[in-house]
Parts: structure tokens; sequence; C-alpha cells
């Protein structure tokens, strides 16, 4: 497996750790939300890493293809339709879960309602929209937080991109129902619930989309979405997620220009990105392989990617495989860029060191 098994030791104890993680069952599994991370081992497994190895553990993308092709990301996306056969997931899970030094986080997003990449699990075929899950009693949505959790690790996954902390009165959030309410403490109750939930089963939640959506009709996603917001509405809106602070991994930040504290989305904004790492929480891109950011700027694809890691983020999300020969080389691009100085190559540690700290606390550094 080339040179990334530069520490067999380190990779074998990191393998097994791995494998009996993913066999135990839910409901005995300590939840990260229950450890802190044991520093000597996060600082021990960093320096085992080259720099490559390192940027590989910031990029959450989609599944790295061929039975001998080393799993390098550190976290594997699975969006689309990847998830339609579970039996398939589970040995491509297993496949790359095998072929990793460093456990991947295995990540989906599942919110409930249309927005649900599990639908084709039998319990999850009813889970309610957000919107329905605020109707119910905080001890009802929870448990759905704990049968989500369940479901996705008896797939072999461990990261929901999820709850939606947006407080959204009208809007794309509101219309969509991906809102819990347009009421701020209503808000903090039933996504706190939910990410309790999949946090008590063993699953890590990122809340999403850091610092808020709000009333704003636009998707990212295909437009311009800017948010005339002063910073004491910004972190208005932030404190919704703040609610959840024991429960939340890390944050995603949105594509959203927040005008007033950068020209940029939010996932290119230092100021923003250094707002949610306040908490302690990983900072995870939108997706960055969204054509029309580049264009907005008026900057080359390449650009976004190196502006994502210069903000601060931890996990650059991509929807493009970074192993695709018609994309990006998202592992040369950025390794290239902290190579060309000290001051980034330390920029890099520290984000590998928070995704460490998080795998640790899930347990995946176990045994290294």
């Amino acid at each position: 497996m080339r040179g990334v098994l530069r520490s067999p030791l380190i990779f074998l104890t990191l393998m097994l750790s791995a494998v009996a993680g993913a066999a135990t069952p839910a409901g005995k599994h300590q939840g990260f939300h229950d450890r802190a991370p044991d520093e000597a081992r996060v600082e021990r497994v960093l320096q085992s890493l080259s720099p490559r190895e390192k940027v590989g553990q910031l990029l959450l993308a989609y599944p790295q293809v061929g039975k001998r092709t080393p799993v390098e990301v550190g976290g594997v996306l699975f969006v689309g339709r990847t998830l339609r056969k579970l039996d398939a997931a589970k040995e491509r899970i297993r496949s790359s879960r095998e072929r990793a030094r460093i456990p991947p986080f295995f990540a989906v997003d599942i919110e409930g309602g249309g927005f649900n990449r599990l639908k084709g699990h039998p319990s999850l075929k009813d889970l309610p929209l957000a919107r329905e899950m605020a109707t119910l009693e905080d001890a009802e949505v929870e448990a759905w937080g704990v049968r989500v959790g369940e479901a996705m690790r008896e797939v072999g996954l461990n990261m929901n991109l999820a709850p939606v902390f947006d407080v959204s009165p009208k809007g794309l959030m509101f219309r969509t129902g991906r809102a819990f309410s347009g009421d701020p403490e209503v808000v903090k109750r039933k996504a706190t619930a939910f990410a309790r939930g999949l946090a008590k089963a063993g699953v890590v939640s990122i809340g999403k989309h850091f610092p808020g959506y709000g009333d704003l009709d636009a998707d990212s996603d295909y437009e311009q979405a800017v948010a005339d917001w002063n910073e004491e509405r910004v972190r208005l809106e932030a404190a919704a997620f703040r609610a959840a602070d024991r429960y939340l991994g890390g944050v995603m930040l949105s594509n959203i220009v927040y005008a007033k504290l950068g020209p940029g989305p939010a996932i290119l904004e230092s100021a923003l990105v250094s707002l949610a790492h306040e908490n302690g929480w990983i900072s995870v891109t939108d997706d960055v392989a969204i054509r029309t950011i580049a264009e907005r700027l008026g900057v080359d694809r390449e650009e976004v990617v190196r502006r994502a890691f210069l903000a601060g983020n931890d996990l650059i999300l991509t929807t493009e495989p970074p192993d695709w020969s018609g994309g990006l080389d998202y592992f040369g691009i950025l390794t290239k860029l902290a190579r060309s100085d000290p001051k980034l190559a330390e920029h890099l540690d520290a984000a590998v060191r928070r995704v460490l700290r998080i795998k640790d606390r899930m347990g995946l550094l176990d045994g290294s």
C-alpha cells in the first residue's frame, strides 16, 4: 500500500481500533461527548504524518476508488445514490476503512423528511422533517436522533452533517421545512435534542449552516446569498448552535456572504471560521466544488480551495472525487501551499490537530 504505511505499528493499531469500533453495538458505545482527547496520542499521530497525509486529513470527499488504492482522505462523504444499496455501502465503508492509515470519518447528511440519505433503511423510512419534529416533545426528537445514529452505525457511518440550526421564520429553510422553527428557543431545544440522540448512538454531529441562514430566500448553491448582518446579529444567530455545544463535534459553514464580516462566503472568511472555533468545534466547509463560488469571486477553482484552507477550515468538503483525473488536484494544491511558508505548515498542523482530537474523542485513535 505504497509509502502511506510509513509507521506499521501505528497503522495496525489504528486499523484494529477502527474495525473494533465499527463492530461495537451502538447502545454500548461511549459517546464522544463523554470523553476528552488524549493530547499525547493526538500529537504522536500528528507527528507521524507526512505533509501529504496531513493534507488528506483535511479533505472530506467521495470514496477513493480501487481495491488497492490507499484511502488518504480524513473523511469519506456519502451523497446522492451512494447509499441506495445498503449492502454495497457497507462493503465500500469496510474496504475504505481497511485501506486507510488513519480511520476516516464516514459522513452523510440525514436531517429528516426528504433530506434523508438513508431513506432505504427500514427504521428511517418515516423520519419526519425538522419542522415536523419541532411539534414533538424533546424526548421524542432525541429518540429520532438515536434511531438515526443507530441506523448509521449499522451501515458503518459515524458522522452526520446535521441537524439544521438555522432560525428561519421565513425564506429557504422555512419553505423546505429543513429549519425546526423561526423561534430561536424552539430551534435550540429541538436541534440540541436531535444532536444529543446522535451522540448517544455514537455518531458525531456537525450542525449547519453556521452562523445561520436566517430568513434568506436565496439558495447559495445556485445563486449569491447575502446577509447584511452586523457582528451582533451574527452572534445572535450562532447562539442556537452554542446551545448544543456538548453534543456537536463541529459546524458546517454556509456559502452565504455576511457582507459586514467580509466579501466572500462564510467558508472563505477567517473571521467566521474563528467564530466557529471559539467553542472548540471543527469547522467544515460547505461544498467547495460548487462552480458558482469561483465565478462570483472572479477566481479560478484552485483559489477557492486555497482560500478555504487559509481561512482556517478543518474539513474541506468537496463533492468532486480528489483522485478524479479530470478534477482538481486537492492534495497537490494544499501540499504545495503548506510547504511554501513555515507559518502555513503550522497552520496545517493546527487544523489537523483539531481533526485528530475529534477522532480521538470518537475512539478512532484508540491503541495508537
